[in-house]
Formats: C-alpha cells, sequence, structure tokens
C-alpha cells in the first residue's frame, strides 16, 4: 500500500516541478537563439524561485498532512482496528466509524482513507444486514418453541444451530438438550433459511479479517501504532 505521504510528494512536488522544469526546458530550446546570458540567468533565477516555492508550500501542507493523519488514527482508525475481529458485536459504533472516515477521511484532493478499505467495511456492513435478518427470524422460530417463563438464550441457539463453534460451558445438560432439540426442528422446517444464515455469517466474518489484514497494512505503511499507547506509572 503507497503511504500517504508519498502520495503528498508526488502531488506537490513531482507533477509540478516536473512541469515547470519542462516548460523551462521546452522553452528554452525552441527560443535559445534569443537567449542571451542575461535573459537566460533570469529565466534560471525565476524557475529556482518557483521550486523554492513550491518546497515550502510542501513543507507546511506535509506537516498539516501528517496532523490530519495522527486525528484520524485517533478517532476512527485506530479504533476500527481495535474493534477487529469483534466487529461483529458492535455493528452500531462500525457504522459511525465509517459514517466519520466518509467524511473527515479527505486532505485537498487526498483520499486519505483507501478506497478499498471504505468499500470493505461497506460490504461487511451489507452482509451483516442480511445475516441479521435471517438470524431475527430463526429466534422468533426459536421463541415459539420455548416454553415460559424460560427466556431466549442466544448462546446455545447460535451453537446449536451452527453459527459458532464456540458457548459457555456453564449451561446445564438440560439446557444443552432443550436448545438441541430447538436448532433440529428450525434446521429440518427451514432448512434455506439456516444455509443462507451460515452462508452470510461466514462471509461477514471473512470480510471482517480483510478490514483488519487493510487496516493493519496502512497503518504499518504510514508509520502508525497498532497497539495502546503504555500507560506512565505514577512515580
Amino acid at each position: 500500500m503507497i503511504p500517504i505521504s508519498t502520495k503528498l510528494n508526488l502531488w506537490i512536488l513531482a507533477l509540478p516541478i516536473s512541469s515547470i522544469a519542462s516548460v523551462f526546458i521546452v522553452g528554452f530550446y525552441f527560443y535559445r537563439e534569443s537567449f542571451d546570458a542575461s535573459a537566460f540567468s533570469t529565466a534560471v533565477s525565476s524557475l529556482l524561485s518557483a521550486i523554492l516555492v513550491i518546497l515550502l508550500v510542501w513543507e507546511r501542507l506535509r506537516d498539516s498532512l501528517f496532523k490530519k493523519l495522527e486525528y484520524l488514527h485517533k478517532n476512527f482508525l485506530f479504533k476500527l482496528y481495535n474493534g477487529t475481529p469483534h466487529l461483529f458485536w458492535t455493528l452500531d459504533g462500525t457504522k459511525k466509524l465509517r459514517s466519520d472516515l466518509g467524511k473527515y477521511a479527505k486532505f485537498l484532493n487526498l483520499q486519505l482513507c483507501p478506497s478499498t478499505l471504505l468499500k470493505e467495511i461497506d460490504r461487511f456492513l451489507y452482509l451483516h444486514g442480511e445475516f441479521y435478518k435471517r438470524y431475527q427470524e430463526i429466534e422468533e422460530l426459536a421463541k415459539k418453541q420455548i416454553e415460559k417463563p424460560i427466556n431466549l438464550t442466544r448462546d446455545l441457539l447460535q451453537y446449536h444451530i451452527g453459527l459458532t463453534d464456540y458457548h459457555s460451558s456453564s449451561y446445564t445438560d438440560e439446557a444443552e438438550e432443550i436448545y438441541k432439540g430447538i436448532a433440529q426442528t428450525i434446521t429440518k422446517e427451514n432448512p434455506k433459511l439456516v444455509s443462507e444464515a451460515k452462508g452470510f455469517i461466514e462471509k461477514t466474518r471473512e470480510s471482517e479479517k480483510q478490514i483488519h489484514s487493510q487496516l493493519e497494512d496502512f497503518l504499518k505503511s504510514n508509520n502508525l501504532r497498532l497497539e495502546l499507547e503504555p500507560s506512565v506509572p505514577w512515580l
């Protein structure tokens, strides 16, 4: 992934300076016969002055760019990175971070946050939404089988339906059997619903890994920290 500072260098330094130098060279080539020593000296001086101005502008913009990157890192990128691989359980927060990145991750005409990352976050949110619609239907079917006053235990339902491979070991054998039976009934009567839910949750988790990987690559390439700053102990 190309560092943002490199893009700024190309935008502010390479293109303007090369353009100015090209104009000077072309102009000198076509009008070299009419150039005397004084005119040539003046032209070179003007060229150097123009380059100096660009360098001064670039230095100011570079400082502003790094400040903007630090702001994005502190308020959005670092939170998103540390949210993975648990974005699945913090959907509202992920939506807000995505919205904020769309608003604030710009510097002049430069998009600071990679478009591929933003697209992957959008894909994650879409996949999660499709999964959640189906999971809500599964929960409603499960509730119809549970006798009151027992409340729905999502942990057990998700495990026995096959949406997760882990759950707490603190449940009784009776509870395990109840939810195992509920899951078997739902799967038998609604195979398409369960299959689609499993497919979407698998794709959602894979997208979550992609977000984490892209964020890590972006933070590393721009020398932004990946871990919390160590706290200073009281002396």
